[in-house]
């Protein structure tokens, strides 16, 4: 299911072109003056479970990510960056989560700190649907992003490699 969160004032017809022209390997040059429309962009790309920040439409910054699996999904779509709490305590985990930025408040997903692991374990593991990002590059992003900042997040069978 391809979820869509409207942001007024956004085309998002060129985002999800744009989404899609990566995920299909149309060379980077052509996806990213698409993202130029927006100011920063998270990029979540599910099968490579790779994210990337964007400010008006130059890489900032590459990091590895873990995100959900088919029994609890990273749903793919477009989302604003709704909430921002650095402190975040989950009641249904009972677990921290640190520097979270919500993406789906209804349903608590969000781009928050927590483990990544190596490529041989990659395949085995999967979140309740957030996505994972390490230190240092979780702070950053953090504190790069704003809300009102535009994630994408891929689909796509998710995959180590």
């Amino acid at each position: 299911m391809l979820r869509h969160i409207y942001h007024p004032g956004k085309n998002w017809g060129l985002v999800l072109l744009a989404a899609w022209m990566l995920q299909v390997g149309v060379p980077a040059a052509c996806a990213w003056d698409l993202f130029k429309e927006y100011d920063k962009v998270i990029f979540i790309n599910q099968p490579r479970q790779i994210g990337a920040a964007y400010e008006d439409g130059r890489k900032l910054r590459e990091f590895p990510v873990l995100t959900g699996d088919d029994e609890c999904p990273t749903d793919p779509g477009l989302y604003v960056i709704s909430q921002k709490d650095p402190d975040y305590y989950s009641r249904t985990y009972d677990t921290p989560m640190p520097y979270s930025l919500f993406f789906d408040w209804p349903r608590r997903k969000a781009i928050h700190e927590g483990g990544v692991p190596g490529r041989a374990e990659k395949r085995e593991l999967a979140t309740h649907g957030c996505i994972h990002v390490e230190q240092p590059d979780i702070e950053w992003l953090y504190h790069w992003a704003e809300e009102g900042a535009t994630a994408v997040v891929i689909s796509g069978e998710r995959s180590a490699d």
